[in-house]
């Protein structure tokens, strides 16, 4: 198996700069494993680092309107891996969406079935006991506190019931890199971020906006709803309250080789 990289954590930690200097020095291309990044013009809103001289995939792929799916970015993820090796190359991954970055590595055989938008819409207005008894005992076993109250999770879980779907597993030899930062300095670090792209954030401002972080907060201001202070302090702990939750996931995952930053990396 040839090697690729992973730079893994919560938003804010500077994944993505330390993926563009070791591509530099160990002949790489990136692939984003962000699920907000892979919409096209929204740059500043996403927080996207761009490079003139290293290329990133899986930037820009859809429209703001469409759907995106973990099924797709696997696909789209394992196509430049390949293209990247075959050229000599090395991939680094580099993203803070645990579940697109577990789907690509592990073997997760429901990412492949198409949501049911029929069925779904039946189930949406049952009660959690009733959801909870259209599951399996054996998948509900395997799911955790948390999912088991989660309607959304049960009604996957109801979805991708009986259904089989064998996809090839394609096993990589990935390095883990996982960064994180001190948590006072990382709220300290994202408050900064949305401060300096807030103008250009505010440009690619439009009614079609996807519901990803910042979208509520900006749409606010246009409106005239909020404070320009109000939508930055609404942003900012989204975004902390993310990151957060990002680092808790990726500290659940065996096999990652965590590095603290200071601030001011």
């Amino acid at each position: 198996m040839k090697p690729i990289l992973i730079i893994c954590g919560p938003t804010g930690t500077g994944k993505t700069k330390l993926a563009l200097k070791l591509a530099k020095k160990f002949n790489g291309e990136l692939i984003n494993a962000d699920s907000r990044q892979v919409y096209r013009g929204l740059d500043a809103i996403t927080g996207k680092d761009r490079s003139e001289e290293i290329p990133i995939w899986l930037y820009d792929v859809v429209d703001t309107d469409q759907e995106f799916s973990v099924a797709q970015f696997v696909r789209l993820a394992r196509s430049a891996i390949n293209d990247i090796q075959k050229r000599g190359k090395l991939p680094i991954v580099v993203g803070g969406t645990g579940f697109y970055l577990r789907a690509l590595t592990q073997s997760i055989d429901t990412i492949s079935i198409p949501p049911n938008r029929i069925l779904r819409k039946q189930l949406a207005v049952l009660p959690i006991e009733e959801l909870q008894k259209r599951v399996s005992i054996h998948r509900l076993e395997k799911m955790n506190n948390s999912d088991r109250k989660n309607p959304r999770r049960l009604i996957r879980a109801i979805e991708v019931a009986g259904t089989t779907s064998p996809q090839t597993v394609t096993k990589y030899d990935a390095l883990w890199i996982g960064l994180t930062m001190p948590l006072p300095a990382l709220k300290k670090r994202i408050t900064e971020r949305i401060e300096s792209r807030w103008n250009k954030a505010l440009g690619e401002v439009g009614e079609d906006l996807p519901p990803i972080l910042g979208a509520g907060p900006l749409l606010a201001f246009k409106h005239g709803e909020i404070s320009k202070d109000e939508a930055i302090l609404k942003w900012a702990v989204a975004e902390y309250q993310y990151a957060k939750r990002q680092l808790t996931w990726f500290r659940k995952q065996n096999g990652i080789a965590w590095y603290t930053i200071s601030h001011d990396k």
